[in-house]
């Protein structure tokens, strides 16, 4: 039942937004939709948001409320046998529960799949011509101020192993694409331009950049990816089919620095694995999850004490340890405390383990929640 719904959901979606890429029904279906008995806006929210953005229909946003207050996490580094020093984060068990304050008119569920954060910081990417930031137990966000003077379009950002900024830019026509490397303070240490491997004006649905400075970017309708070095010349083109899967639920870069693919093989099983970037094949090292066929997932990050934390509409939020082998329930929905008739959407984990959740509290109310699920 629940994936007749999101199939239906999902090709609703499609021919409302329009998608640009051919015929939607010759694609395959992926799951993540929205479901009307949670409430859950998942996956595909972010897609057609990022859509309607890149064709430059994005819908209008509400009020902006009152302001409030904000805080900073604590956060340290340690240095790797590279010489750079690696983000570590502590372990945060804390639940809190904030009303967010809207700024500059922007709705924060824009930044479903393009929102990171290093710990200290929430990063959201708004397709706007700066990108915003927000502490972490904060209220409202605020912008970077990046130097852009040519207002190109921050359309995804990500936060590599040692802290370090990547933003994805693009021209006002979506026609060039570059990847913008930054310091500490907000300034370009480095342009790359990428627009050669875009064949759409379409916003990857994954940015990531792993411990080695590689980039991975994908696609939401076909699930086609590209993987760069960190001078942004092509190393691998990928598809689903390439990669011998059947398709590509969630990617991220888990604790180790690795990236993984969160996907359905051939045969229908749910697994998770390494994308091998040096090779461009997947790692032979998987975990096959034993959940019930109508399982999805819209959440996947960097666990604090295992490989990958998970998020699941229907189940909650997960560990997966892929050298151990373990796969936990670490937070049910039972946990979390949603009602049926609340709608949420799961924004990123934070490196502290706890998933950061958006739900519709009123009419023009967005509470924001911070679950733990790391230890």
């Amino acid at each position: 039942m629940k994936k007749d719904i999101f199939i239906v959901l999902l090709s609703c979606t499609f021919l409302l937004t329009g998608c640009g890429q051919g015929d939607a029904s010759l694609q395959p279906i992926p799951e993540n939709s929205h479901d009307k008995d949670t409430g859950v806006y998942t996956e595909e929210v972010g897609e057609s948001k990022m859509d309607e953005e890149a064709e430059g229909t994005s819908r209008e946003d509400l009020p902006t409320p009152t302001e409030g207050a904000a805080y900073n996490n604590d956060f340290t580094s340690e240095p790797s046998e590279s010489g750079a020093s690696e983000l570590q984060v502590l372990v945060n068990t804390q639940e809190e529960e904030i009303f967010f304050v809207r700024e500059d008119n922007i709705d924060p569920l824009r930044a479903i799949h393009r929102c990171v954060s290093d710990g200290q910081n929430i990063y959201l990417a708004y397709n706007e011509t700066d990108l915003y930031v927000m502490p972490v137990g904060a209220d409202s966000h605020s912008r970077a101020n990046i130097d852009n003077p040519e207002k190109l379009m921050v359309c995804n950002v990500a936060v590599d192993t040692y802290g370090e900024l990547h933003l994805l830019m693009a021209t006002p026509e979506y026609e060039d694409w570059f990847i913008w490397c930054l310091d500490e303070n907000y300034s370009t240490e480095k342009i790359i331009d990428v627009s050669a491997y875009f064949k759409t004006k379409r916003i990857p649905l994954w940015f990531l950049v792993d411990k080695d400075g590689t980039y991975y970017m994908q696609w939401a309708l076909d699930r086609n990816g590209v993987i760069l070095d960190k001078d942004g010349s092509l190393k691998y083109e990928t598809t689903p089919q390439s990669l011998g899967l059947s398709w590509i639920y969630e990617a991220a870069v888990g604790k180790d620095g690795q990236i993984y693919l969160l996907y359905q093989n051939t045969g229908g099983k749910l697994g998770i694995a390494e994308l091998d970037t040096q090779t461009g094949i997947m790692g032979a090292e998987e975990m096959a999850f034993s959940f019930p066929d109508d399982e999805t997932f819209s959440a996947m990050a960097a666990g604090t004490d295992t490989t990958l934390l998970l998020f699941s509409p229907y189940s909650g939020a997960w560990a997966c340890d892929m050298e151990k082998g373990i796969l936990a329930n670490r937070a049910t929905l039972s946990d979390i405390g949603f009602s049926q008739s609340m709608e949420y959407w799961p924004l990123t984990f934070v490196p502290d383990g706890r998933l950061l959740v958006m739900a519709q509290f009123a009419e023009e109310e967005l509470l924001m929640k911070y679950i733990p699920a790391g230890k």
